[in-house]
């Protein structure tokens, strides 16, 4: 795990930790079906042990970026009392303590489950004032997790490279787009950072020397080191789910193709041996099955390649330029980009083949990426002023909406594991 936000001063001490247990893991959330209805759950205000207007206005923020972040995950309707939620039964509350010694801040807060009147989680936040955010993106994980049994996105970063009038360089944000920062100074082409499964490592590919090498950054560290940087094109790197290595196009011996290298670069082994341009690799949760981007039979079209037997099928039929795929976190679908009508736009298709599905319809639409829980996509869009910038969409392509619009351009996003405590 990575401490990604160095030390925060902010101590966590979990109680009545006995409730929990069997209530997890009650609710599976399918965006997907017809019946799919969102979990209505009020958050009320905190109590204050000292009433003050600057105690209430610092405890609304924590309340305010609760909510926020149940809304963003898409399966909540989010309510500040039981009266606002008018006629509509409430299945959830959270209660909250706040408190504050000058800086210093304390901050109770527990979910109920209304149909049952058990609490399923409680925590006790002790930090600073600047914690706040970091607090509420910690209890929304933890409602997410004992509500549905499994993490949420809110303790989640994501890469993306953004361009201005000095030049092109790597940034992360928060899963809702803010606290971006800059992660190289480079002031060259950097391409397609991938967040490592544990969140440590950034790798990337970058000109720095005149062609493009591959680049690791240690984020405990904040070294940057060349990883892989062979005759040809150096690219494409797709992090196996070990964390221990990572599949990468390179054209040593020729036309690309894609290799499996370690974290020194040294190639462990070569994955396709043409014929045509291999490129654009991503493995499966499991690691035992890779789809990437061939144009053997013509056109770029998806392939998925079993790691151990070799043995490589033809994924994708429909369309005559599909490329740019990532495998979801449940491994049941695949994203990825298809030109229709001279326009790039973002599919998803099962791995086993089938119907692909059609998510984006306007402007030109690229990079899809999935959240750690695989129930959003996040990708780069022209639709407005013409310029790119990043969005973000339920994985059935519903509720599309701008996150991120920080340079010029924004493009080659990646959403990293939900691991940034």
């Amino acid at each position: 795990m990575v401490k990604r936000f160095g030390s925060i001063g902010l101590s966590l001490l979990f109680f009545y930790f006995l409730s929990l247990g069997p209530v997890w893991a009650k609710i599976f959330i399918d965006i997907n079906s017809p019946f799919f209805e969102k979990i209505p759950i009020v958050v009320e205000q905190p109590k204050l042990f000292v009433i003050t207007y600057e105690n209430r206005q610092i405890s609304n923020k924590i309340i305010k970026t609760l909510s926020r972040d149940l809304i963003y995950q898409g399966f909540f309707s989010v309510f500040n009392s039981m009266s606002d939620s008018g006629e509509e039964k409430i299945d959830y509350k959270v209660v909250s303590e706040f408190s504050r010694n000058g800086k210093s801040v304390t901050v109770v807060m527990r979910l109920y489950d209304l149909t049952t009147g058990s609490m399923l989680v409680g925590r006790r936040y002790i930090g600073s004032i600047s914690d706040l955010q970091k607090i509420a993106h910690r209890f929304a994980n933890e409602i997410v997790l004992a509500i549905t049994g499994r993490p949420g996105l809110t303790l989640s970063r994501f890469v993306f490279v953004s361009e201005n009038s000095s030049g092109r360089e790597i940034y992360s944000a928060d899963f809702d787009g803010s606290n971006i920062r800059q992660e190289t100074d480079l002031h060259t082409i950097v391409m397609s950072p991938r967040y490592s499964p544990d969140g440590r490592f950034i790798a990337f590919t970058s000109f720095k020397t005149g062609r493009p090498c591959l680049y690791l950054k240690d984020l405990e560290s904040g070294n940057i080191r060349k990883m892989a940087c062979f005759q040809g094109v150096n690219m494409s790197p797709a992090w196996h789910p070990s964390g221990k290595r990572l599949a990468v196009t390179l054209s040593k011996s020729g036309s690309p193709d894609i290799y499996m290298v370690d974290l020194a670069g040294h190639i462990i082994k070569r994955l396709t041996r043409g014929p045509g341009i291999n490129v654009s690799p991503s493995f499966s949760p499991d690691g035992q099955r890779l789809v990437f981007v061939s144009d053997r039979a013509g056109g770029p079209q998806l392939y998925v390649l079993d790691v151990v037997s070799g043995r490589i099928t033809r994924l994708t039929y429909s369309g005559s330029y599909n490329t740019d795929p990532q495998w979801s976190p449940a491994g049941d679908r695949i994203v990825y980009v298809s030109r229709i009508l001279g326009k790039f736009q973002i599919f998803t298709i099962s791995p086993n083949g089938g119907e692909p599905v059609q998510l984006t319809f306007e402007g030109n639409n690229e990079n899809p990426s999935w959240s750690p829980d695989g129930r959003q996509i996040l990708f780069c869009s022209n639709r407005i002023s013409g310029n790119k910038h990043l969005f973000v969409m339920q994985a059935n392509g519903q509720e599309q909406r701008l996150l991120v619009q920080f340079g010029r351009r924004d493009y080659f996003p990646f959403w990293g594991p939900n691991t940034f405590k």
